[in-house]
Order: C-alpha cells, then sequence, then structure tokens
C-alpha cells in the first residue's frame, strides 16, 4: 500500500505541475500575439497541458486518492506568479521559451519516474497514461528547442527597430 500511496503523492505533483503550466500557458497565448506560429502551437499545447491535468487527475481517483487542493493551490499562485514575470520584458518570448524548454523537460523527468513509479506499483494503466503524456512533453520540448533559433532571432529585430 505504501508504494501505491506515494504514486498517488506524485500523481499529485504532477497533477499540480499541469495546473501551473496552464496558467502559465494562458499568459503565453498572450504574449505571442506578435509571433503567430509559435502562438498556435502554445495554444494548442495549452489545451493539451488541460488534457493532462484532468487524465492525471483520473490517474489518482482510479487509485482511490483525490488530487490534494494544497498541491494544486500552490501549484496555481506559483504558475501565475511565473506568467507574469516576464510581462512587461521585450524579450519576453525568448525568455518565455527558455522557461518553457525547461518546465518541458522537467515534465520528461517527472512522467519518466511515474512510470517506472506505476509500474512498480503494478499500476499498468497509470503508467500507459503517463507514456501518452510524456510522448506530448516530449514533442513539445523539440518543437521549442527547433524553433528557439527563430525566436530568438525575430526577438532581435524587433527590439533594435523599437530603439
Amino acid at each position: 500500500m505504501v508504494g501505491k500511496d506515494l504514486l498517488i503523492s506524485w500523481l499529485n505533483d504532477a497533477y499540480g505541475m499541469e495546473n501551473a503550466l496552464i496558467q502559465v500557458l494562458e499568459h503565453q497565448v498572450k504574449d505571442a500575439k506578435d509571433y503567430p506560429q509559435e502562438q498556435i502551437k502554445i495554444q494548442e499545447h495549452l489545451e493539451q497541458t488541460r488534457q493532462h491535468a484532468q487524465m492525471v487527475k483520473e490517474c489518482v481517483e482510479s487509485l482511490g486518492g483525490s488530487t490534494s487542493a494544497m498541491k494544486t493551490g500552490m501549484a496555481k499562485l506559483f504558475g501565475q506568479m511565473q506568467a507574469v514575470s516576464t510581462g512587461a520584458a521585450r524579450d519576453e518570448m525568448v525568455k518565455n521559451a527558455l522557461a518553457d524548454c525547461a518546465a518541458e523537460h522537467f515534465e520528461i523527468a517527472s512522467y519518466s519516474a511515474l512510470i517506472e513509479a506505476a509500474q512498480a506499483a503494478g499500476e499498468p494503466q497509470v503508467a500507459q497514461v503517463c507514456q501518452r503524456i510524456l510522448r506530448d512533453e516530449e514533442e513539445m520540448a523539440r518543437w521549442l528547442q527547433q524553433n528557439l533559433p527563430a525566436v530568438v532571432q525575430q526577438t532581435m529585430t524587433q527590439v533594435v527597430k523599437a530603439r
């Protein structure tokens, strides 16, 4: 039972993480108004992130647990603070992209650990859900890495023109 309780706790951490990222991505969609390709991708990932949160919540509930209001609330607060932290910066898109790269890699590590924990706890359905989410996070991390140079170049051009 201890393994299952630990898995539920870690899933609650992932649920909080996804909810924090929803807050961040909602702001980033607005930040990307001058970057249409990036805005579309951020909006798509926002929808995925909402789905991920729901999927993780369902995993918690399938194990007989419930989502932690405290962890979720703290994560949402952190997400709101992070979302507004780059708002006034002229280079907000680059800063957002760097933060997003870090967040995606953190999610990749988190879901990799959850897959291992779910398998160890004898919960293959939870492992499958986490594998599906992991694929989405890996794809977003690749996209961010591939598109970072273009965001940097466009930002540099815009900042120079603004002077």
